[in-house]
């Protein structure tokens, strides 16, 4: 038998599907390599979410259901603690933003006096505290390593736990670009991907600088698993007027083929980026959640992807998406120059590395 490892990580509307999405990558390599692993799940929403994203992928997960409440951690217990001493895993990996220092304590007393041998895990991206674990994962470009005491510190773009389909891609710049890849990841609770594509493509101002060489562009839209029904019928609508300019892709079970296919990119701040940058597509990005606002600023900085702005607050965003999609059509050097900076800043094997230094504590 192989070690037992639980993943702690739930996903939804709020949270959108990045959790979840992450951890499905780990879970699969640790699979690979031999351990038992399951999800420990809040509720439903997070079970059919997860349901989902492995259809897509075509690789199914145990899980179990706390029919707790996701935003409270804390909730899982006693009951998680009752099965900390009747199943004693080897390891515990935690993934959400809702922890916190109580929560820490409660798990680590349960741990102690249940199933003193289990070993804990945190993927971390907020750094709000020194987390209480045995490994600690933050896969942002810029990390602080002093900020944390975990025995097992596993920093920076090379443990991004990316899928294997985004190993050893080739990707080719072309001298002019024709084809865009956008995508907001699971959730556009600001509907960006619509404004984009009613600017481009409704707007009916073609003596626009921005617009009219954008309107030229076809593109690979993604529409993600917790898009609303009305905003996909709206996207759909968009589609069918404009045929040969947006095609809309949902359950998408190869991401890596349409994203090697673009000319360049727009996408929200989150996996979808480190799958970008693997691959070496232009990108220009923008967060939507505080977590996403200094982890992209450090692709800007390294000059692997361009910022543009927050979703929430900024009310120039799409004319600044458009006006860097319009500059980079002409221009293969500077896409060129992007695209080996990104490909040089982000590893293709994290997931495996985050794996076996799970597997490899004693």
């Amino acid at each position: 038998m192989g070690k037992k490892v639980w993943i702690k990580a739930d996903g939804n509307g709020i949270i959108a599907t990045g959790h979840i999405r992450r951890c499905m990558t780990i879970a699969k390599e640790l699979s690979d390599l031999g351990a038992d692993t399951e999800f420990i799940l809040a509720d439903e929403s997070s079970a059919d979410l997860l349901k989902t994203l492995s259809e897509e992928d075509g690789v199914f997960y145990n899980a179990r259901i706390m029919h707790s409440v996701f935003s409270d951690p804390k909730e899982d217990f006693p009951a998680l603690g009752e099965m900390f001493r009747e199943e004693k895993p080897d390891f515990f990996l935690i993934d959400s933003y809702f922890t916190d220092e109580e929560y820490f304590g409660i798990l680590n007393a349960a741990i102690k006096e249940n199933s003193p041998s289990t070993k804990t895990g945190y993927i971390d991206d907020l750094c709000k505290f020194d987390y209480p674990v045995d490994i600690v994962i933050n896969y942002d470009l810029i990390v602080d390593e002093k900020f944390y005491s975990a025995p097992v510190k596993l920093l920076g773009g090379e443990y991004a736990p990316l899928r294997k389909q985004f190993d050893n891609i080739e990707f080719r710049v072309n001298d002019l670009a024709e084809r865009a890849f956008i995508s907001t990841g699971g959730t556009d609770p600001y509907h960006v991907i619509g404004k984009m594509l009613d600017t481009v493509y409704e707007s009916n101002l073609p003596n626009d600088k921005f617009i009219n060489p954008l309107s030229h562009v076809s593109c690979d839209v993604i529409v993600g698993a917790l898009f609303e029904d009305e905003y996909k019928r709206k996207l759909s609508e968009l589609a069918e007027k404009h045929p040969d300019k947006i095609t809309l892709h949902e359950y998408v079970t190869d991401m890596s083929e349409l994203m090697k296919k673009a000319d360049f990119a727009v996408t929200a701040g989150g996996t979808t980026l480190y799958e970008l940058c693997a691959i070496g597509v232009p990108t220009i990005v923008f967060s939507m959640a505080d977590n996403q606002k200094d982890f992209v600023k450090g692709f800007d900085t390294a000059g692997a992807a361009k910022y543009a702005g927050d979703a929430r607050s900024d009310k120039k965003l799409i004319r600044k998406i458009l006006a860097w999609g319009a500059a980079s059509i002409d221009n293969s050097s500077f896409r060129q120059k992007m695209s080996d900076a990104a490909r040089s800043i982000v590893g293709r094997d994290g997931a495996k590395k985050i794996s076996e230094a799970i597997l490899e504590l004693k």
